[in-house]
């Protein structure tokens, strides 16, 4: 199912170690129009993301030379899911 609207999930991303990868992805991430970072704290940054295809952009964000992690912390979409994209349930 195709969204209709953007959704916001707030991320964690946690960079290299390496400081000339974590600059070199710091500065990618800052130039993307649908990605709003927050003060970088050690090794991790917060974002918030708006986007019709999260998922899509997670990947993107992953690829990036000196991300070691993207951490989902939160998601608010405009539309239900579709049934294919339901979440697992978890057994108690």
């Amino acid at each position: 199912m195709e969204s209709t609207g953007h959704g916001l999930s707030s991320l964690i991303v946690t960079l290299s170690d390496n400081p000339l990868l974590r600059a070199s992805a710091l500065a990618s991430l800052a130039v993307r129009a649908d990605l709003q970072l927050g003060e970088p704290g050690g090794s991790w940054v917060p974002a918030v993301l708006e986007s019709s295809d999260p998922r899509a952009v997670f990947s993107e964000i992953e690829t990036l030379p000196g991300v070691v992690l993207v951490e989902v912390v939160f998601v608010e979409l405009s539309h239900p899911l579709a049934p294919s994209e339901n979440l697992p349930a978890f057994a108690n």
